[in-house]
């Protein structure tokens, strides 16, 4: 019994692994040197490209380590991977992403679209990829 509760707290049962793999790791660095150089532009349309490629790595690096056809079920899947306000921040980000996406004219604030970029960051950080 003891080895499992081990087992639960070192892996993922889906997939077996804990974290992502390197060359996911890797490439989420390489997109994320992008995401920096386009918040750095500060123009609306750089903002909002940064918001949807950080969405993207972070689902990226879900993909790895928990199933599902969705981001917002490898979300779920992982909530326990996450700090718990960390959690709900990346959920709010995503959400930004998808109405951004899918919602014809939706044009969040500056602001709106920077916090979503961090917040996905932090996200990155609590599954271990420093960006």
């Amino acid at each position: 019994m003891f080895i499992d509760i081990l087992k639960k707290l070192f892996t993922n049962t889906s997939t077996g692994r804990r974290g992502v793999t390197g060359p996911t790791e890797t490439a989420i660095k390489r997109e994320w040197e992008n995401i920096n150089i386009l918040l750095s532009q500060k123009g609306p349309s750089q903002l909002r490209q940064a918001l949807i490629s950080a969405d993207k790595t972070l689902d990226n690096a879900l993909r790895d380590v928990a199933p599902g056809t969705t981001m917002g079920e490898r979300l779920k899947a992982t909530k326990d991977r996450f700090d718990p306000y960390i959690y709900n921040k990346v959920w709010e980000a995503h959400k930004v992403r998808n109405n951004l996406v899918h919602e014809a004219g939706y044009e969040p604030p500056h602001y709106m679209l920077t916090e979503a970029v961090e917040n996905l960051r932090k996200g990155l950080d609590n599954l271990g990829i420093r960006v």
